[in-house]
């Protein structure tokens, strides 16, 4: 009858075979296995560093400045489904949409911000260039009349003249020259042309009119540009 002290093979001891975490580097040299541990630890940390950033906000700066721009588009993307966007969140959004060409996202973006925000002093401009771009006159003329309201300026007040009349707008074009005149802007010719706006025909916006005074030369190259 066999006993241990007769069994000649060696004792080892019983060894799992089963994926254990890490049981991989057990068959690495050791160098080797030292290098792949540390990039392990790293990307932990990374990982969980970033799990601890505060906001949106943050997490998005941490993508963009590793190129991971497409990351940090979804990372804004997945907050503004459930909640709004902080100012500082949606002009950073915006910017990404419009170095990415992503022109319908980004209109819609900055429309809900004029929405939802309507002192925002960023995405009025933004949407003006957006809509000229795509010749849609009536969208230009309504954000360009919101931004003229608060800041009356020369060129705006030219373009907006301009707009409403490619667009046939009696009612926009009156209120205008009106806001012009208030404000020290309306040339002799302007008033001239609010008195025709304001003449009984013109004041009737179902019936077909057309001033047939053209416009000075330089007033009409003014406005188109």
């Amino acid at each position: 009858m066999h006993t241990l002290v007769d069994h000649k093979s060696t004792y080892r001891p019983f060894q799992r075979t089963g994926f254990a975490p890490l049981g991989f580097m057990s068959r690495i040299d050791s160098p080797d296995r030292t290098q792949i541990f540390v990039a392990i630890i790293v990307a932990m940390t990374t990982i969980a560093a970033f799990a601890m950033l505060p906001n949106t906000e943050e997490k998005a700066q941490v993508l963009l400045s590793q190129g991971r721009i497409g990351e940090a588009v979804q990372l804004y993307e997945t907050k503004r489904e459930t909640t709004r966007l902080n100012p500082f969140e949606a002009y950073s959004l915006a910017g990404l949409y419009q170095t990415q060409a992503e022109t319908s996202l980004l209109t819609r973006l900055l429309e809900d911000e004029i929405a939802t925000r309507p002192q925002s002093d960023w995405a009025r401009p933004m949407l003006v260039d957006l809509y000229r771009g795509d010749n849609a006159y009536g969208n230009e003329a309504r954000i360009l009349a919101q931004i003229f309201a608060r800041e009356p300026s020369i060129p705006a007040y030219r373009r907006l003249i301009g707009l409403y009349r490619l667009e046939g707008d009696r009612t926009g074009e009156r209120a205008t020259i009106e806001l012009g005149r208030a404000y020290g802007l309306a040339s002799q010719h302007d008033l001239e042309r609010l008195n025709r706006l304001k003449s009984p025909i013109a004041m009737d916006e179902t019936a077909e009119w057309r001033s047939s005074e053209r416009a000075p030369a330089p007033f009409a190259q003014e406005t188109l540009l």
